[in-house]
């Protein structure tokens, strides 16, 4: 049995989903009601809860079986994005502010110390001159 190869925009044209479980467009042809993702995103929408309702292929050469592909989401039922409470971004805050904090130095050091290999919770001046100390 073999698979279905996408060779042009052509292979990828089926907007009444006799190929495809859903109605499916060639990149940059869907209709204007139809959104990605991050297209919503920057309008200040989110889907809603919506499942997607078609999506875009594209080609690719080096993969003829595995087009590119591209939910699309109708931005007529889409709603505005949910914005955090107060009380919300005061505990992320907080959340980031305790990653900040190095185990060793007490101090915060302005970004997120990663709690994985190598530095373990350690800022990056800790974590050189224990493994400079060590070394040596």
């Amino acid at each position: 049995m073999s698979e279905h190869r996408y060779r042009t925009s052509l292979d990828c044209d089926d907007p009444h989903a006799e190929r495809h479980p859903i109605p499916t467009y060639p990149w940059n042809a869907a209709p204007g009601y139809l959104f990605t993702r991050r297209q919503l995103r920057e309008a200040g929408l989110c889907p809603g809860g919506h499942p997607a309702v078609a999506q875009m292929l594209r080609p690719r050469k080096r993969r003829p079986t595995e087009p590119l592909r591209a939910w699309l989401y109708d931005g007529r039922r889409a709603t505005e994005k949910r914005t955090p409470t107060l009380a919300q971004r005061r505990a992320i805050q907080a959340m980031n502010r305790a990653h900040r904090i190095c185990d060793t130095c007490h101090r915060d050091v302005g970004y997120r110390i990663p709690t994985t290999k190598p530095l373990e919770g350690e800022c990056h001046d800790c974590h050189d001159h224990r493994t400079h100390r060590t070394a040596a």
